[in-house]
């Protein structure tokens, strides 16, 4: 993977990053958001780990 796909998947991270931090304001309101937010940064984060370590 090239540094500009990493960067994307970065960037990716940040954006679920910042609506986790919106919903954990209201997290009985917002409970399923939250679950599904978690879900989605870590499979976001285990593929920027796993593309980051794969040599090319």
């Amino acid at each position: 993977m090239d540094k500009s796909e990493l960067e994307a998947l970065k960037k990716e991270i940040e954006e679920v990053r910042e609506l986790i931090n919106t919903y954990i304001e209201y997290p009985e309101i917002f409970r399923d958001e939250l679950v599904e937010s978690s879900q989605k940064i870590d499979m976001l984060i285990n593929e920027y780990i796993k593309q980051a370590s794969d040599p090319q």
